[in-house]
């Protein structure tokens, strides 16, 4: 009895752990293009990257062989895919407004997370879920980037400032 009790605690704690998937603005602005390349119709592409305890990084793209493209499908034969250890899941589009995972999506999973950008194609309607369906913290580099950028900006205004006095 004391095992069951164990294993279902064990089991709660695992759930309260927090995922996140890191893109960095360069795989965000590649996956951005690709979508709105492929619009009217949805895109696919494989991720690459590694995971990290609670944190799966992205670090490549793949454009599979052989995928099929629709305005409500695309997907690729898993079986004309080379063998790769760094595959951990796929992004693909919906063209349709809404970056939740269909039931097809759901069904049709491949491997760690699936990545869901919808229409404007835009970095903050990028969404990133498991295999059950649920939602994943999405960092896109974006926010870094805008951090830094302004930082840049304060630097040259007080420089600016300073060669005035």
């Amino acid at each position: 009895m004391v095992l069951i009790t164990v294993f279902f605690k064990r089991k709660k704690e695992l759930a309260e752990v927090k995922r996140k998937v890191v893109l960095t603005k360069h795989i965000t602005d590649s996956i951005i293009t690709y979508a709105k390349s492929c619009h009217p119709n949805e895109g696919i592409l494989i991720l690459q990257g590694k995971k990290d305890k609670h944190v799966i990084n992205v670090t490549g793209l793949i454009i599979p062989p052989f995928s099929t493209h629709g305005p409500y499908y695309s997907g690729f034969p898993v079986y004309e895919l080379p063998f790769d250890l760094s595959y951990i899941g796929t992004i693909h589009s919906h063209p349709s407004g809404s970056n939740k995972p269909s039931l097809e999506d759901l069904n049709h999973f491949f491997g760690l997370v699936s990545i869901i950008i919808c229409f404007p194609y835009e970095a903050q309607n990028i969404g990133a879920y498991d295999r059950n369906g649920n939602r994943i913290e999405v960092e896109t580099g974006y926010y870094l980037w805008h951090i830094l950028r302004h930082a840049k900006i304060d630097l040259e205004i007080e420089r600016r400032i300073e060669t005035l006095d």
